[in-house]
């Protein structure tokens, strides 16, 4: 898979500079969609309009994934062939209408979508044509990206609660890299369908990122009163405003320092916490409070503005962020051994 789109000499024989009579240069869309458009990921209806606010259907978004993931090579247009009869079979219960089977057909091979993705029906609407959720979106733009999920997902949406579990640290990822954004209610609506000219915003997003976008997102963090657990899904409080966060079953877990599991984190529950994590590690760091801890300096990385310390804290290795705010008296080398404190992401004081 892609982490980014890269415009190269290498795919300017797919650059339509196509022009549509429904989104003229004064519509908020043009931009993106004459981005989307220039580079071969969307075209239009064939009778000369793109239909920018026509809800987007999942046949349309797997294409463009398919386009995502096969960009920049001859392969963004399949090549004809015949299907097997499992295949075609497959097809026809999914619903997936002839002109889009093609570009389909190799993401059900790789599970990159299934068969339930299409389960969802209406007398008005094939399973092929109706509307991809939002969360939905957000999961299969993420995978096509080859972004990497954060152990932790923290989101502060006033709906946030509502976002299903398995797409979660999907949502937190595009939250995090700017693909895509909440509305003017702090609400995500995961469950609502995405527009032809939002997904062209997204892609217009998606061809700025960098192509390692771990920097872009340092770290998830969320601190405040466990109110809740539902699953892996966790309420903190904090004031008046609330955050969820989900915590990955996969991570490793430190209370306080020291290794346990979810039901750890559950226990907590009416508690102060502090929940952080960065994202390219795969540890989730629970802090009651501040606490003094000890290890050895692994390696020091330098980022824009900050360093990432990775700490050995007997047997799990973990990555701290020291700042400006770090009260530091020594130097920092691998193999140091130290006496910190942390408040679960930051450093605040090196002995």
């Amino acid at each position: 898979m892609k982490k980014a789109l890269k415009i190269s000499a290498l795919i300017l024989a797919f650059i339509l500079l196509a022009s549509f009579t429904d989104v003229p240069k004064d519509h908020w869309s043009y931009p993106y969609v004459k981005n989307a458009a220039d580079v071969g990921l969307m075209i239009g209806d064939g009778d000369g309009n793109f239909r920018p606010m026509d809800k987007i259907s999942k046949e349309e978004v797997a294409i463009v994934i398919y386009r995502i993931l096969n960009f920049g090579t001859d392969k963004m247009t399949p090549a004809a062939r015949q299907f097997t009869e499992e295949e075609t079979a497959l097809l026809d219960r999914c619903q997936i209408s002839d002109w889009a089977r093609l570009y389909l057909i190799d993401g059900f091979a790789s599970g990159f979508w299934t068969e339930a993705d299409f389960a969802d029906r209406t007398a008005a609407l094939t399973a092929g044509r109706q509307p991809l959720a939002r969360q939905k979106v957000a999961e299969w733009i993420i995978k096509a990206e080859g972004i990497k999920l954060s152990p932790l997902g923290v989101l502060s949406y006033n709906d946030a609660a509502s976002i299903g579990e398995g797409q979660f640290p999907y949502v937190d990822a595009c939250y995090r890299t700017g693909l895509m954004i909440g509305d003017d209610e702090n609400e995500f609506k995961p469950l609502n369908g995405v527009n032809r000219a939002e997904i062209a915003v997204i892609l217009t997003r998606a061809l700025k990122l960098k192509a390692d976008t771990s920097e872009a997102a340092a770290k998830a963090e969320a601190y405040g009163v466990l109110e809740s657990v539902s699953g892996n899904l966790y309420r903190l409080r904090s004031g008046n405003s609330g955050r969820s966060a989900y915590i990955r079953p996969s991570a490793t877990i430190l209370v306080d320092g020291v290794k346990k599991d979810l039901a750890a984190v559950a226990a907590l529950k009416g508690k102060s916490i502090t929940l952080a994590a960065l994202t390219d590690s795969n540890v989730v760091l629970v802090q009651t409070q501040p606490k003094v801890l000890t290890g050895t300096v692994e390696k020091i990385e330098a980022r824009s503005g900050y360093q990432i310390v990775t700490i050995n804290l007997g047997g799990v290795s973990v990555g701290f962020i020291k700042n400006s705010n770090t009260n530091c008296s020594k130097t920092l080398a691998a193999g140091t051994s130290i006496k910190f404190i942390s408040d679960g992401s930051n450093l605040l004081e090196i002995n």
